[in-house]
Parts: structure tokens; C-alpha cells; sequence
């Protein structure tokens, strides 16, 4: 039995300008019913914080793609060292025309604007010697320290709430989302999810957007997973 569900944001209960999508927001209120929905989101603190009171999910909650877990009302806790994001934003930018999104709210990672290519920096980084990873949502390019991601925050947050791998479930779109794959027994993706992830979902849905989770809340009832 499913008793916590990690849920991304952008791209798995929005439509494809980032407005949650109506119908995924009544499937977030099933849920809620039911299990613990637990938001685990690439976007910053203050805003992840704002869509889990808005839609009555769980006050622990995952941000900036696990530099940072809230847990309850009233403890943060960080797991990225923004030190080393700066210092890969300062490098690359004397090579591309970087352009920073949201800084001002962020805490651990930077985000700046597609318009470079990506591997080619990844190479420069390694070369660099520098400890810090570019993950592209598909909505912008996220700069964040190696040694966090989705997956082991959510790890994290499973082993304080005393939560085993099979009660947990993921649902996801992007390639940030692929390490809570690993972490959670139920896998399941959006139909506009990149392939990578797609691969290695228990469960596609036919639909893409917020109508496909909408279509995977529907599955794990019939299923009764939840």
C-alpha cells in the first residue's frame, strides 16, 4: 500500500505554459484523502511552500531539486552547498551568455535560461574540477551542486518519516526527476516526460500534462495501490 507519493510540479500537474492544471488539482485532493502527498519540485522554497498550502499537500516538502527539505511548519533544512553553484555560474558565464532566472528567491541552486549548450558546459565544468551538475527541466537549466538531487532528499525524508521503498510512490515528467525513480517503489510518468524516464516507469500515462496525472491517480485506485 502506497502511504506517501512524491509529486514534481512543472510539467506533471501543469499544462504546458506552467498553470496548474484544474483537474490535476482535484486529483491532488483525492489524494490528500488518501495518502500522503509529499511535493518535490525543481522550483524555489518560497513557491514549492505556496503551492503545498494552496493545494493541502504535506508541509514537508522537497525544493530546488533537493538543495532543500521543509519539514513541517517551522524547520528547513539545506543540503547544497550554493558556494559551489556560484562559482560554476562565474566560470561558465565567461564562456556563454548565461542569463539567471529566479535568483533572487533561490537559496541553493541557480537557474538560468537555455540558451547554451549544455553538455558542452558539463565538459568544461568536469574539466574545471568543479563539483556542480546542469540539469535541464525543460523549462529552464538548473546549476546545483552534485551531491544533491530529488531522489536522495527524498531518501532523506522516507527514513525520517519511517517510510519503506514500496510505500512510496513518484510521479514525474523531467529528467530531474529520475532519482526519485530510485528511490520509490512506484514509478509513474507523464506522457510528455522525457524518454529516460519514461523507461524506467512502472506506469505511462496516455495523457499528457496535468490530464495524465489525472489519469495515473485513477490507475493507482483501480489498482488499489492507494
Amino acid at each position: 500500500m502506497i502511504r506517501a507519493l512524491a509529486l514534481d510540479i512543472d510539467g506533471t500537474i501543469t499544462d504546458d505554459q506552467r498553470l496548474l492544471h484544474p483537474r490535476a488539482v482535484e486529483a491532488v485532493g483525492r489524494l490528500n484523502s488518501r495518502t500522503t502527498v509529499i511535493l518535490v519540485s525543481g522550483n524555489v522554497h518560497c513557491f514549492t511552500r505556496a503551492a503545498a498550502v494552496l493545494l493541502g499537500t504535506s508541509r514537508t516538502f522537497i525544493a530546488e531539486n533537493g538543495g532543500v527539505i521543509s519539514w513541517g511548519e517551522g524547520e528547513m533544512e539545506l543540503l547544497s552547498d550554493p558556494a559551489i553553484c556560484q562559482e560554476a555560474y562565474r566560470r561558465l558565464k565567461e564562456v556563454y551568455p548565461l542569463a539567471k532566472k529566479d535568483s533572487r528567491y533561490r537559496i541553493t541552486d541557480l537557474v538560468v535560461e537555455s540558451n547554451f549548450e549544455i553538455q558542452e558546459a558539463e565538459s568544461r565544468l568536469r574539466g574545471w574540477g568543479l563539483e556542480a551538475d546542469l540539469v535541464d527541466s525543460g523549462f529552464a537549466v538548473h546549476i546545483k551542486d552534485r551531491k544533491v538531487d530529488k531522489g536522495r532528499a527524498l531518501a532523506k525524508v522516507m527514513d525520517r518519516l519511517g517510510l519503506s521503498q514500496e510505500e512510496v510512490a513518484a510521479v514525474g515528467d523531467s529528467i530531474s526527476d529520475l532519482p526519485m525513480f530510485r528511490v520509490a517503489g512506484f514509478r509513474a510518468a507523464v506522457a510528455n516526460g522525457v524518454p529516460e524516464l519514461k523507461a524506467k516507469a512502472d506506469y505511462v500515462s496516455g495523457e499528457e500534462f496535468g490530464p495524465g496525472f489525472c489519469e495515473i491517480v485513477d490507475y493507482m485506485v483501480a489498482e488499489e495501490m492507494i
